[in-house]
Protein backbone atom coordinates (compact mmCIF):
# COMPACT_ATOMS: atom_id res chain seq x y z
CA UNK A 1 0.00 0.00 0.00
CA UNK A 2 2.97 2.27 0.93
CA UNK A 3 4.83 1.43 -2.29
CA UNK A 4 1.27 2.15 -4.45
CA UNK A 5 0.74 6.12 -2.84
CA UNK A 6 4.25 6.99 -2.80
CA UNK A 7 5.41 6.47 -6.08
CA UNK A 8 2.16 5.58 -7.99
CA UNK A 9 1.55 2.04 -9.92
CA UNK A 10 4.09 3.01 -12.37
CA UNK A 11 6.99 3.85 -9.72
CA UNK A 12 6.32 0.98 -7.81
CA UNK A 13 8.56 -1.71 -7.59
CA UNK A 14 8.19 -5.31 -6.51
CA UNK A 15 11.09 -5.48 -5.47
CA UNK A 16 10.79 -2.94 -3.02
CA UNK A 17 6.95 -4.56 -2.06
CA UNK A 18 8.66 -8.11 -1.80
CA UNK A 19 11.88 -6.64 0.66
CA UNK A 20 9.12 -4.99 2.37
CA UNK A 21 6.86 -7.41 3.05
CA UNK A 22 9.18 -10.66 3.71
CA UNK A 23 7.93 -12.71 1.01
CA UNK A 24 9.76 -13.90 -2.06
CA UNK A 25 8.84 -12.54 -5.62
CA UNK A 26 7.23 -16.21 -6.69
CA UNK A 27 4.80 -15.96 -3.80
CA UNK A 28 3.72 -12.34 -4.98
CA UNK A 29 3.22 -13.43 -8.40
CA UNK A 30 1.62 -16.67 -7.28
CA UNK A 31 -0.92 -15.00 -5.06
CA UNK A 32 -1.82 -11.58 -7.73
CA UNK A 33 -0.88 -13.02 -10.62
CA UNK A 34 1.23 -9.79 -11.58
CA UNK A 35 2.11 -5.85 -10.09
CA UNK A 36 -1.57 -4.97 -11.48
CA UNK A 37 -3.26 -7.50 -9.50
CA UNK A 38 -1.62 -6.71 -5.91
CA UNK A 39 -2.35 -2.86 -7.08
CA UNK A 40 -5.91 -4.32 -7.89
CA UNK A 41 -6.09 -6.14 -4.86
CA UNK A 42 -4.75 -3.37 -2.48
CA UNK A 43 -7.17 -0.82 -4.01
CA UNK A 44 -10.25 -2.71 -3.15
CA UNK A 45 -9.06 -3.21 0.18
CA UNK A 46 -8.47 0.23 0.61
CA UNK A 47 -11.86 1.23 -1.06
CA UNK A 48 -13.87 -0.86 0.98
CA UNK A 49 -12.73 0.40 4.20
CA UNK A 50 -13.05 3.77 3.00
CA UNK A 51 -16.28 3.34 0.80
CA UNK A 52 -18.50 4.22 4.14
CA UNK A 53 -17.10 7.00 5.27
CA UNK A 54 -17.26 8.95 1.87
CA UNK A 55 -21.05 7.83 0.82
CA UNK A 56 -22.66 7.92 4.86
CA UNK A 57 -25.48 9.37 4.61
CA UNK A 58 -25.60 11.04 8.33
CA UNK A 59 -27.70 13.67 7.05
CA UNK A 60 -29.53 14.64 10.68
CA UNK A 61 -26.27 16.28 12.38
CA UNK A 62 -25.53 19.65 12.35
CA UNK A 63 -23.17 20.18 8.55
CA UNK A 64 -20.42 21.64 10.39
CA UNK A 65 -19.83 18.87 12.72
CA UNK A 66 -19.38 16.35 9.56
CA UNK A 67 -16.81 18.18 7.86
CA UNK A 68 -15.15 19.14 11.20
CA UNK A 69 -14.81 15.35 11.55
CA UNK A 70 -13.73 14.90 7.93
CA UNK A 71 -10.54 17.09 8.74
CA UNK A 72 -9.75 15.12 11.93
CA UNK A 73 -10.00 11.74 9.24
CA UNK A 74 -8.01 13.40 6.95
CA UNK A 75 -5.19 13.67 9.30
CA UNK A 76 -4.90 9.96 10.09
CA UNK A 77 -2.19 8.27 8.55
CA UNK A 78 -4.43 5.54 6.65
CA UNK A 79 -6.59 8.60 4.79
CA UNK A 80 -3.46 10.37 3.88
CA UNK A 81 -2.43 6.91 1.84
CA UNK A 82 -5.60 6.81 0.47
CA UNK A 83 -5.74 9.94 -0.57
CA UNK A 84 -2.49 9.82 -2.32
CA UNK A 85 -3.44 6.52 -4.27
CA UNK A 86 -6.07 8.35 -5.67
CA UNK A 87 -4.32 11.37 -6.93
CA UNK A 88 -1.57 8.75 -8.69
CA UNK A 89 -4.63 7.02 -10.04
CA UNK A 90 -5.79 10.54 -11.43
CA UNK A 91 -2.28 10.96 -12.62
CA UNK A 92 -1.84 8.50 -14.29
CA UNK A 93 -5.31 8.73 -15.87
CA UNK A 94 -6.69 6.16 -13.84
CA UNK A 95 -10.71 5.47 -14.75
CA UNK A 96 -11.44 4.25 -10.44
CA UNK A 97 -10.00 6.80 -9.07
CA UNK A 98 -13.45 8.24 -7.53
CA UNK A 99 -12.87 7.71 -4.59
CA UNK A 100 -16.69 6.21 -4.66
CA UNK A 101 -18.24 4.29 -7.18
CA UNK A 102 -20.49 5.13 -9.87
CA UNK A 103 -24.08 5.37 -8.94
CA UNK A 104 -23.40 6.34 -5.43
CA UNK A 105 -23.55 10.04 -3.92
CA UNK A 106 -20.90 11.36 -1.71
CA UNK A 107 -21.92 11.97 1.89
CA UNK A 108 -20.83 15.23 2.16
CA UNK A 109 -23.17 16.04 -1.14
CA UNK A 110 -26.23 14.35 0.87
CA UNK A 111 -24.76 16.41 4.49
CA UNK A 112 -25.41 19.71 2.62
CA UNK A 113 -28.37 19.41 0.71
CA UNK A 114 -29.92 18.01 4.13
CA UNK A 115 -28.06 21.54 5.64
CA UNK A 116 -29.95 23.47 2.92
CA UNK A 117 -33.53 21.79 3.85
CA UNK A 118 -32.94 22.44 6.94
CA UNK A 119 -32.59 26.12 6.45
CA UNK A 120 -28.64 25.78 8.20
CA UNK A 121 -26.96 27.16 4.88
CA UNK A 122 -28.72 28.83 1.81
CA UNK A 123 -30.54 26.55 -0.46
CA UNK A 124 -29.51 28.34 -3.49
CA UNK A 125 -26.11 27.99 -3.35
CA UNK A 126 -24.87 24.68 -5.66
CA UNK A 127 -24.32 22.00 -3.06
CA UNK A 128 -21.92 20.17 -5.78
CA UNK A 129 -19.95 23.58 -5.91
CA UNK A 130 -19.91 23.87 -1.68
CA UNK A 131 -18.91 19.66 -1.80
CA UNK A 132 -16.20 20.61 -3.69
CA UNK A 133 -15.05 23.35 -1.74
CA UNK A 134 -14.90 21.33 1.40
CA UNK A 135 -12.89 18.62 -0.21
CA UNK A 136 -10.54 20.91 -0.51
CA UNK A 137 -10.06 22.52 2.38
CA UNK A 138 -9.91 18.75 3.85
CA UNK A 139 -7.77 17.21 1.72
CA UNK A 140 -5.09 19.82 -0.25
CA UNK A 141 -2.80 19.65 2.81
CA UNK A 142 -2.59 15.81 2.41
CA UNK A 143 -2.26 15.57 -1.36
CA UNK A 144 -0.08 19.17 -1.99
CA UNK A 145 1.79 19.10 1.36
CA UNK A 146 4.92 21.12 -0.67
CA UNK A 147 2.16 24.00 -1.98
CA UNK A 148 0.40 24.46 1.56
CA UNK A 149 3.50 24.51 3.29
CA UNK A 150 4.36 27.65 0.48
CA UNK A 151 0.92 28.77 0.59
CA UNK A 152 0.30 28.95 4.46
CA UNK A 153 4.28 30.02 4.85
CA UNK A 154 5.23 27.63 7.10
CA UNK A 155 2.41 27.63 9.74
CA UNK A 156 3.10 24.45 11.71
CA UNK A 157 0.72 21.72 11.44
CA UNK A 158 -1.40 22.18 14.52
CA UNK A 159 -1.80 26.00 13.58
CA UNK A 160 -2.86 24.57 10.20
CA UNK A 161 -5.34 22.42 11.34
CA UNK A 162 -6.78 24.86 14.10
CA UNK A 163 -7.15 27.82 10.77
CA UNK A 164 -8.90 25.27 8.69
CA UNK A 165 -11.15 24.05 11.53
CA UNK A 166 -12.46 28.02 11.91
CA UNK A 167 -12.76 28.70 8.30
CA UNK A 168 -15.03 26.09 7.87
CA UNK A 169 -17.08 26.89 11.44
CA UNK A 170 -16.94 30.47 9.39
CA UNK A 171 -17.99 29.20 6.15
CA UNK A 172 -20.89 27.02 7.37
CA UNK A 173 -22.23 29.93 9.42
CA UNK A 174 -21.83 32.31 7.31
CA UNK A 175 -23.07 30.54 4.56
CA UNK A 176 -26.46 30.39 6.37
CA UNK A 177 -29.95 32.72 4.88
CA UNK A 178 -29.55 36.07 5.69
CA UNK A 179 -26.04 35.74 7.46
CA UNK A 180 -23.23 38.25 7.70
CA UNK A 181 -19.62 36.33 6.38
CA UNK A 182 -17.00 36.99 9.49
CA UNK A 183 -13.77 35.33 8.11
CA UNK A 184 -11.45 34.47 10.84
CA UNK A 185 -8.50 36.47 11.08
CA UNK A 186 -6.08 33.77 9.42
CA UNK A 187 -7.89 34.37 6.16
CA UNK A 188 -8.59 37.14 5.94
CA UNK A 189 -6.29 39.36 3.59
CA UNK A 190 -4.09 41.46 5.91
CA UNK A 191 -5.76 39.98 8.90
CA UNK A 192 -3.30 37.66 9.64
CA UNK A 193 -0.86 38.57 12.57
CA UNK A 194 2.65 39.13 11.44
CA UNK A 195 4.88 36.16 11.37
Amino acid sequence: MREFAKYGFAGARVERIVSRADVSPRSLYYHFGSKRGLYDAVRERLSSQHFEDFVRGVTDEPLVDRLLANIDVAMTPRWQTWARLLMWEALDGGAGSAPYPAGTVPGDLLAIRAAQDRGEIDPELDPHVLTLAFIAITFWPTMFPQSTKRLTEGMPKDELLRARKELVRALVQGLGTGAAMELPAAVVPGGEKPR
